[in-house]
């Protein structure tokens, strides 16, 4: 199975206490089978960061 996770930053390892606490479902690291939904994601949390449109990471 093959996961996807979008990001503004380059993820080397998972560390759940880096994450949010109050997401949808709790604290967690959200991952998705759909990569364009992860390409959507990428860019979103690019945008809200304010970073270059170039630091999205899939």
């Amino acid at each position: 199975m093959i996961l996807y996770h979008g990001s503004n930053i380059k993820i080397n390892e998972i560390d759940l206490l880096k994450c949010k606490p109050y997401k949808d479902f709790g604290r967690g690291f959200y991952c998705t089978t759909i990569k364009k939904q992860a390409e959507f994601m990428a860019e979103r949390v690019t945008k809200r960061q304010g970073r270059n449109k170039n630091d999205k990471y899939i």
